[in-house]
């Protein structure tokens, strides 16, 4: 698997695994300023997923990832690049806790990684359904 940096248009080839309502107001959530850091995973020319790291202010940060229909495909390389990117950034960027939202079916995943619920936010999708915030402390 490659890494590219990240760039919006991206977004656009995903084969997306989660249902979004408007891609452009994806696109708004996860545009990556200066100081933040987000890659591209691609594989067998597919985008696998896009992912990266969103300053919320000096030493927090905020993971965001787009799987795509293939993250499956590559299940281990997924958490491997996953772990590497957030050590690498959280290291490089002077980090101490990473945060995130997440649905129900990536409970699983996201404690696979270290993460720990630390609240539900009740009808926080466009559909209505809860979602739940989940942090990391390094």
């Amino acid at each position: 698997m490659i890494s590219k940096e990240f760039k919006l248009d991206h977004l656009d080839l995903v084969n997306f695994k989660i249902n979004y309502p408007n891609l452009n107001e994806l696109k708004g959530e996860v545009y990556p300023f200066d100081e933040d850091k987000a890659l591209t995973y691609i594989k067998d020319d597919k985008i696998i997923f896009c992912c990266g790291l969103k300053l919320v202010r000096r030493g927090v940060a905020h993971c965001w990832v787009i799987p795509s229909v293939y993250v499956d495909n590559y299940a281990k390389s997924f958490y491997k690049e996953i772990n590497n990117l957030l050590e690498s950034y959280v290291k490089k960027m002077n980090i101490h806790r990473v945060q995130t939202t997440i649905t129900d079916e990536f409970v699983k995943w996201i404690e696979m990684l270290g993460f720990e619920k630390e609240s539900t936010l009740k009808q926080m999708t466009f559909d209505k359904k809860d979602e739940y915030f989940y942090t990391k402390f390094y």
